[in-house]
């Protein structure tokens, strides 16, 4: 009996170390020092190597990007990490959609916006169409 309590628990273990780690951990390089980062199912973001570079915290859901402009949806993971370097307002709560602009030449980083505040800067920075979020 104590063999058998033994073994479940030795699988139990193990079936929980291996839930644990996360075989979904990539980066996808966006240029210009700029990656986005899947740690799983919430830590998504996109940060920059540089310093000055700017961020866009977790959870990244959607994101495209060219050599000038990297666009963003998301839904804040509340609390924030505190190894974002900004405190960022989220005014209509964590359930909802934000939006952001990182202008890569110039490290600016345009967000949390909303759907609206969003088409008017891609207007205003010129971001082509050919920039989905998908």
């Amino acid at each position: 009996m104590k063999a058998i309590k033994i073994y479940i628990s030795t699988i139990f273990f193990i079936a929980l170390t291996l839930h644990s780690c996360n075989f979904s951990d990539s980066t996808e390089n966006l240029g210009d020092d700029y990656f986005y980062r899947n740690e799983g199912e919430t830590v998504k973001d996109i940060i920059c190597k540089k310093a000055n570079g700017g961020e866009i915290p977790a959870t990244v859901t959607h994101f495209d990007f060219n050599d000038k402009f990297i666009i963003a949806k998301q839904i804040p993971k509340l609390p924030l990490d505190p190894l974002y370097d900004h405190e960022y307002k989220y005014n209509r709560g964590n359930k909802e959609y934000y939006y952001w602009i990182i202008v890569k030449e110039s490290s600016l980083v345009l967000g949390p916006l909303s759907l609206g505040e969003f088409n008017n800067q891609k207007i205003k920075y010129k971001i082509p169409n050919s920039l989905i979020l998908k």
